[in-house]
């Protein structure tokens, strides 16, 4: 009875010190787990508290959880010649991949070097374990990731070495002599959003000791395509390409084309160089392509965009524009949207109508209006006929121009030009940009199609080794040609995703083709007519992750042109989450992801510039979330629109375009509460919070540099002056805190400025004082700040190569990456009882880490020579039915460590460390040892009670336990709360 009381007030005492959080990971194991072992294992123990807390740090493991299902970009391939089924795959942001079993399983490379962001690989022809990589994704897209220049590995990809050319930022193509690897060429693009020098084509002869530069043009023009000779390696062919990106989230890049952009062709190992222009447009040029015929090298084909693309000749009867969108019902088209000014809308058509009939010409749905429209031209009058609420109408209409003002009619909507419309252009049709032929070894060219889908974004052409027919342009969507580029047809890459990257064509066997694209790794075997998706590749690229309050709970968030998704952070099976684990919840680019923390079924997304929904977990129900604008007005949205629900009431929705707005209705009825917060026609809302401590407190920040405050609601909204920035930079990330009203902190991202220094700071007093909190940060652009849900002095930083924590608010910083490769963090969801953070890697999907140890490494912790650490309430979960799977190709995510982790740190070595558990009775139910060398150590208890002999008897059953740990004549004893599984 004695016993039993003790232990009621250590348990009164303990709980009054640190409550046990409601919910824990799943314990789902049944065997001890070995300890985790420190850098200060075998070591001198008598260390700084700093240095031992970086070693603590340093034992944290992240899980990671997928998804796979979707994949993610990849933009190049590098395949043994001798082994088709030996080859790497090269992601956008995720580092580097390597199968010797054609995809069925696949290592992980390239994780942990400074930048994982890769822009080419090569592998050496004379040898296959001799691998180059170029890192910075040379694609202008907005989104992209930047690297820190070559690395070699000479032991097919174990390990690698920085070779130099460091500020190269983005890397267009490698090049390795065939007979001799010590001869290197790398074409570097240089800075995407500002100028630098390092550009153009390099060369090395001593395996990457030192570098040339053999072809500069200028600082803003840099190398995007390097090709090589099949037969003789001095001949050389180098794009040169001028781009760059402004600081908004544009289609496109605000350069494109050039002067600094050509095709050089040179005969001497890159020694002298020659300008190619004979029958390539004239205008400025864009991004090239270009790919030999490797059975006979003299024909050459290339990709060219130029500043004409999409435009038409002279006097031509340009394409028919109705200004119309819709879709097919009772057998007639029903006009969904209707252009402002268009010719439509001048006709007096509306939303809804029925079009049955154009010129005398039936319409049955929406296929054929769209080809009554293309028969016709700009200029002609057609007659009408509709139905309005069921009634028989008609109007006259003329069609106007395809192309509009920006007087590109033959253009495609993302920029681009169609295909095989040669034809329809003209004699001078080949200054528009195409696909071009040469047959003299690249002396001369000439025009064989008009296609080019999406020049900035893919520009890759591939000619079939052994039969100069057999042609393919990646874009949008894949395109094949079997007649040398007469003609393309676009479906070569049916049930495939779209956007595609990179292309390997076996040289010895046309039929087999690998296929990277913006959904990952595809493969076929009959030349496009089916295609094997290998979904085992975790590379998804989040740009947000948000939580629910399941148990276990649920993990939703929006992946790069993949939708958005949501899954379990856990399961109760034997094995971790899977690709059948995850669901689809959105279409699009997928951003924002928000669970409703009382209804967790209720969750709201958004794809790309402010397409913003709700859905029913339940029922599947669908709710668009719209923005209202007055008349004349055009509302601006970010590429990733901020919303929030209000952490007072979840039914008070708000978003942002450049303007603030509120709901409070779940998103209906969304009115503005801000006057328009940007200083440039082109300015958007990035950030957006609400104090969690003061509703009437909400923060605002945009992408062209300004950062508000509100402490009334919205009726008045002041403008923050921030002197600690040198200029204009984007308001990234907003994060008031939970524990301090005036307390805020503000993560600013340069990138887009050309500025790669860390911006981290805090206001104590709404904004009006401020303090820079990057004091030992590296450079790398900061993304987001979250603040811990029960530690007001533990923070959580997200940069674009990796993640950081501090135990002081930012006074020092942490590396916590560990074993989470050096990916982008787009964004940290802290689980408010859990006990874990949820990192959105750009590249490499999500990862999960238990931070309930980190939130207790105080520095008085750190300065104590005998620690045990609280642990929150665990589970006995009950199971869930088994998966059963066969082969190898599949993805398992990591559920959490089997067993309660049960954590002690040492300062000095000691004789024996032992755990002891007993029940509220004083019986003991389990005795564990554990290392006794200094240093942070994990003993797993699997939540089984003891048998003779010390084995592993039943499972406990719910309670209180009290775990005691021994270390010579100390004991430190915590109660630890066992629960049943809530199912």
């Amino acid at each position: 009875m004695r016993m039993r009381y003790q232990f009621l007030c250590l348990l009164v005492s303990t709980c009054l010190i640190y409550p046990a959080t409601a919910q824990d990971r799943p314990t789902l194991g049944q065997d001890e787990q070995p300890a985790a072992k420190t850098p200060e294992q075998d070591k001198n123990p008598a260390i700084p508290p700093e240095k031992r807390l970086a070693s603590w740090i340093s034992a944290l493991r992240w899980r990671p959880i997928g998804p796979t299902a979707m994949g993610g970009r990849i933009v190049d391939l590098a395949v043994n010649p001798e082994n088709p089924n030996h080859f790497f795959l090269a992601t956008a942001s995720g580092g580097l991949f390597k199968t010797v079993n054609g995809g069925v399983t696949f290592e992980a490379q390239f994780q942990y070097e400074t930048s994982i962001s890769i822009g080419d690989i090569c592998m050496a022809p004379s040898d296959p374990e001799t691998i180059w990589v170029g890192t910075g994704e040379n694609n202008a897209r907005n989104s992209v990731s930047w690297g820190d220049g070559v690395y070699k590995s000479t032991d097919g990809g174990k390990t690698w070495k920085n070779m130099g050319l460091r500020e190269s930022f983005q890397t267009g193509r490698i090049q390795i002599h065939p007979e001799d690897p010590n001869i290197v060429y790398v074409g570097a693009v240089g800075r995407l959003w500002g100028n630098n020098q390092q550009r153009g084509v390099y060369k090395s002869t001593d395996g990457g000791e030192n570098w040339e530069k053999i072809l500069h043009v200028d600082d803003m023009t840099g190398c995007i395509e390097l090709a090589m000779h099949p037969r003789d390696p001095n001949t050389l062919l180098a794009a040169m390409y001028e781009r760059r990106r402004d600081p908004f989230d544009s289609g496109n890049p605000i350069k494109r084309w050039g002067p600094g952009s050509g095709l050089y062709k040179s005969t001497d190992a890159g020694a002298s160089w020659k300008k190619i222009t004979a029958g390539l447009p004239k205008s400025n040029l864009g991004r090239i392509a270009v790919d030999y015929l490797q059975s006979n090298p003299e024909i050459i084909y290339a990709l060219v965009d130029c500043e004409d693309i999409g435009k038409a000749p002279p006097g031509a009867r340009l394409p028919a524009l109705m200004g119309i969108q819709g879709n097919s019902r009772d057998g007639s088209a029903t006009l969904t949207t209707i252009t402002k000014d268009g010719p439509a809308e001048k006709a007096q058509l509306k939303k809804g109508d029925l079009v049955t009939e154009i010129d005398g010409k039936a319409v049955k749905n929406y296929r054929e209006l769209v080809a009554r429209i293309r028969a016709h031209k700009a200029g002609d009058e057609v007659t009408v006929k509709y139905l309005r609420e069921d009634k028989p109408q008609e109007t006259k209409l003329t069609f106007t121009a395809r192309g509009g003002s920006s007087g590109r009619p033959f253009g495609t909507r993302l920029g681009g030009q169609s295909a095989n419309i040669q034809s329809k252009q003209g004699p001078e049709g080949s200054q528009t940009g195409g696909v071009y032929k040469s047959t003299d070894g690249g002396e001369h060219w000439q025009r064989i199609n008009s296609l080019n889908p999406r020049p900035f974004y893919f520009s890759q052409i591939r000619v079939d080794p052994g039969n100069e027919k057999i042609l393919y342009v990646l874009g949008i969507s894949l395109h094949q040609s079997t007649d040398g580029g007469k003609s393309f047809r676009s479906d070569a890459g049916k049930r495939t995703h779209a956007d595609h990257h990179a292309m390997w064509i076996n040289p010895a066997n046309g039929k087999q083709i690998i296929l990277g694209c913006d959904g990952g790794l595809n493969i076929t075997q009959d030349q496009t007519k089916t295609w094997d998706f290998i979904d085992n590749l975790n590379i998804g690229q989040f740009y947000h992750v948000g939580v629910d309050t399941s148990t276990p709970y649920r993990v939703f968030g929006g992946l790069q042109d993949n939708g958005s998704w949501g899954g379990p952070s856990a399961t109760r099976g034997s094995i971790g989450p899977t690709e059948h684990d995850w669901f689809v919840i959105g279409g699009g680019d997928g951003f924002l992801c928000l669970a409703d923390p009382e209804n967790p079924n209720s969750v709201y997304y958004e794809s790309q510039y402010g397409r913003m929904g709700r859905i029913d977990l339940k029922t599947g129900g669908r709710q668009q979330i719209r923005v209202p604008q007055d008349k004349g007005e055009k509302l601006r949205f970010s590429w990733k629109t901020p919303f929030l629900l209000s952490p007072h009431n979840p039914s008070i929705f708000f978003c942002a375009a450049n303007r603030v707005y509120r709901s409070l209705d779940r998103g209906k009825g969304l009115e503005a509460i801000s006057p328009d917060l940007t200083t440039t026609l082109n300015g958007t809302c990035t950030a957006l919070a609400q104090s969690p401590k003061d509703p009437n407190v909400l923060y605002a920040g945009t992408d062209d540099g300004n950062l508000w405050v509100t402490t009334n609601g919205g009726e008045q909204w002041d403008k923050l002056i921030v002197p600690l920035i040198p200029g204009p930079r984007r308001v990234n990330s907003i994060e008031p805190s939970r524990f301090e009203q005036q307390r805020a902190y503000v993560v600013y991202d340069g990138h887009y400025f050309d500025d790669d220094k860390p911006y981290v700071l805090v206001t104590e007093d709404h904004g009006k004082t401020w303090k820079s909190l990057g004091n030992n940060l590296p450079e790398g652009t900061t993304r987001v700040l979250r603040e811990d849900v029960t530690n007001p002095n533990l923070l959580f930083l997200g940069t674009e190569f990796g993640l950081w924590t501090s135990i002081d608010r930012g006074l020092h910083w942490h590396r916590l990456n560990n074993n989470l490769p050096h990916v982008a963090i787009h964004e940290i969801a802290v689980h408010p009882t859990a006990g874990e953070i949820v990192a959105a890697t750009h590249g490499r999907s999500l990862w999960i880490l238990d931070v309930t140890t980190l939130r207790q490494m105080t520095p008085r912790v750190l300065q104590q020579p005998l620690h045990f650490f609280k642990t929150s309430t665990a589970v006995l979960w009950q199971g869930a039915i088994g998966k059963r799977f066969y082969g190898h190709r599949r993805f398992v995510g990591s559920n959490p460590p089997a067993g309660i982790q049960l954590t002690y740190a040492l300062q000095d070595p000691v004789k024996r460390v032992q755990i002891q558990v007993t029940d509220i009775e004083g019986k003991v139910v389990a005795q564990l040892s554990g290392s006794n060398k200094a240093g942070f150590h994990q003993v797993s208890w699997n939540l089984r009670q003891r048998r003779s002999r010390g084995r592993p008897g039943g499972r406990v059953k719910s309670g209180t336990y009290l775990v005691t740990l021994k270390v010579g004549d100390k004991e430190i004893s915590h109660p630890r709360r066992v629960i049943q599984d809530p199912v």
